[in-house]
């Protein structure tokens, strides 16, 4: 199997000169001078895009702006039998550390479901107007994973008041629904909610940067601050939670017993490069050891099959100092055709293109597409493609650029993989920072584009890339919504490079009509920008530089443009803030003794009947 090819980490063939930086504030891209506009390039005969079909797909639910996509996967019926069962087993591993990822989000979070759960399954003893909202706060929790809003990180606030709360708590109480508080007097437990559910200054941001740990609402630290850790040596900074109890702070180690067991019954039906993989797997979650993990991620470097996956303590962002990670699980089958294109790629990581069977914690539903570990990618791009039928259309109509909106609709699908492959195929593990792992992944995708024909044979496509970024990077302004600071990972690297490509001309506003637009007057400038940018990140890799990292987040990707936001926001009215996919259930078969013998995959029927299901197991 490849490690390694003939581009590489981009920025080591691009020279790691110091690059000025021009030291003004963060600020909403400028009007450029008056000009033509740019016509888009005529169409000539070029060859043939890549058409890949997304992942089948039904809209089941829209959940304040989220719309909710229900999943299938018929392929996975062609499965050979022990495959699916592999799967199966791989999927109850996953969801054996979801309430591990629920808990890691916030400390209230676990009680919280556990009451809304209670009250769901009593629904006969709560007034129908007050069950609505209550159930439709339950919703948000469940595609959120919490409290917390998972693109901007706010705490999100319940449509109902704490004394309605109680009174629907009470009945399904009365009526024996299990509402998760044993020995606890109700009404006391229910008061205690009312600070973290009700009020909109108790723990507002799951995370945030640049304070100390006590700021973040996250739950890896439990009154630890950041001078207490100056010297305390950290087992598993991983998959541990730090507690200062009588002045002594103590690590506490995450262990998945439940799903080791899992894993234990996948290994008769699987084959050897899954094997070691599982085995490893299983080691770890009953050890919460670091070495079983590490070679958990060697062997699933190697194995590539019909059915791939992986779980552990991965996702990083959530975690202020960027040293802790949210639990997270993947399962995914082989998609061919698209793994046939990724093969053809030299790029620093193995790729392999994978339909969505099974997701769980930080990865559920997903928000990257993709899982990079060591040096190799697992793209999830039939899903997303599934995700943007609902929004990619319209979002190109609404913001792009009037004299390329035609060209990037049809090129628009074949962008997005192009994008996403070429963003994690040179993705490698930045200790230095999130943040800059992102950045890096990103603009080394602005740089390859134009040296990898076999993601984008049409070169009016390749040559829309910056238009399309752009466009892209305009959307992103709705996801900050209404808080004053960016705190998530890829908006921060995003509103970094808005700032660096517009300080160097490569993005200018555009009115046209009346209305602003991002645009790209030179496409040429455009590239030399990203590769000055990508010259600049891998020189603060390099040199471990934090102090001048934290300042350029801190002056130019923390904020976002009010007036900007609110004019996207305004712009994309009526469509869908976000897509949450949904995976299919890999349901059992079982034998009449009860024996699992093989498995199905079925598409969920009901948000509101899978939500039970879930949280059944918290």
């Amino acid at each position: 199997m490849r490690r390694s090819g003939r581009l590489g980490w981009a920025w080591m063939g691009v020279g790691l000169a110091i690059v000025c930086i021009a030291c003004k504030a963060s600020a909403p891209p400028r009007p450029a001078p008056a000009r033509a506009p740019e016509q888009a390039p005529p169409r000539n005969p070029a060859p043939p895009l890549p058409s890949f079909a997304p992942q089948p797909a039904n809209r089941l639910v829209d959940v304040n702006g989220i719309a909710v996509l229900a999943l299938a996967a018929p392929q996975f019926a062609s499965l050979p039998r022990d495959q699916r069962l592999v799967a199966h087993f791989a999927a109850r591993a996953a969801a054996a550390g979801d309430p591990v990822a629920v808990e890691q989000g916030y400390r209230h979070n676990l009680t919280v479901i556990r009451l809304l759960r209670g009250i769901l399954t009593r629904p006969q003893v709560v007034p129908a107007a007050l069950l609505g909202r209550i159930r439709a706060f339950a919703r948000l929790v469940y595609l959120n994973h919490g409290l917390h809003d998972a693109e901007t990180g706010r705490k999100q606030r319940p449509g109902f008041t704490a004394a309605e709360l109680r009174t629907a708590a009470l009945g399904a109480a009365a009526a024996g629904a299990d509402l998760g508080l044993p020995g606890r007097n109700l009404e006391y437990a229910l008061r205690a909610l009312d600070g973290p559910l009700f009020d909109p200054r108790v723990d507002a941001q799951r995370t945030v940067h640049g304070a100390d740990l006590t700021a973040s609402a996250v739950n890896f630290y439990e009154g630890v601050t950041l001078r207490d850790l100056e010297s305390f040596p950290e087992r598993a900074p991983l998959q541990s939670r730090l507690v200062k109890q009588g002045g002594v702070v103590s690590e506490r180690i995450y262990r998945l017993p439940a799903a080791a067991d899992a894993l234990d019954r996948a290994l008769p039906w699987s084959a050897p490069p899954q094997r070691a993989v599982f085995e490893a797997l299983s080691a770890f979650f009953r050890s919460g050891d670091s070495a079983p993990f590490e070679a958990a991620q060697h062997a699933w470097a190697e194995a590539l099959g019909p059915v791939d996956a992986f779980a552990g303590f991965i996702d990083t962002s959530a975690d202020p100092r960027g040293r802790k990670a949210l639990f997270s699980g993947v399962v995914g089958m082989a998609d061919p055709e698209r793994t046939a294109v990724l093969d053809r790629l030299r790029l620093r990581n193995a790729g392999e293109a994978l339909l969505l069977l099974a997701s769980a914690g930080a990865a559920r539903p997903p928000r990257r597409y993709a899982l990079t570990l060591e040096t190799k990618s697992a793209l999830f791009a039939a899903p997303l493609e599934a995700a943007a039928q609902l929004r990619g259309e319209s979002l190109i109509s609404a913001l792009g650029e009037p004299a390329f909106a035609g060209e990037l609709l049809r090129c628009a699908s074949a962008l997005r993989f192009a994008q996403l492959a070429l963003r994690e195929l040179s993705r490698a593990r930045v200790e230095l920072s999130a943040v800059l792992e992102e950045a890096l992944a990103q603009t080394n995708a602005h740089v390859l584009v134009e040296t990898t024909p076999e993601l984008l044979p049409d070169p009016g496509c390749r040559e829309l890339w910056p238009r399309f970024v752009a466009t892209e990077w305009l959307a992103s302004a709705a996801s900050a919504g209404d808080a004053d600071r960016i705190e998530d990972d890829v908006q921060r690297a995003i509103q970094l490079q808005i700032w660096w490509f517009t300080g160097k001309g490569a993005l200018v506003e555009r009115h046209i009509g009346g209305v602003r637009y991002l645009s790209v007057p030179d496409t040429g400038r455009f590239r030399s920008a990203a590769q000055e940018l990508l010259a600049l990140l891998g020189q603060i890799q390099s040199a471990g530089d934090a102090a001048r990292w934290r300042e350029l987040l801190e002056r130019h990707a923390s904020r976002v443009d009010p007036q900007w936001r609110d004019d996207v926001v305004a712009r994309l009215q009526g469509l869908p803030r976000r897509v949450a996919v949904l995976p299919p259930r890999l349901d059992a078969v079982l034998d009449a003794a009860g024996n699992v013998v093989d498995a199905q995959a079925v598409p969920v029927p009901d948000l509101d009947e899978q939500l039970l299901r879930d949280w059944a197991t918290y």
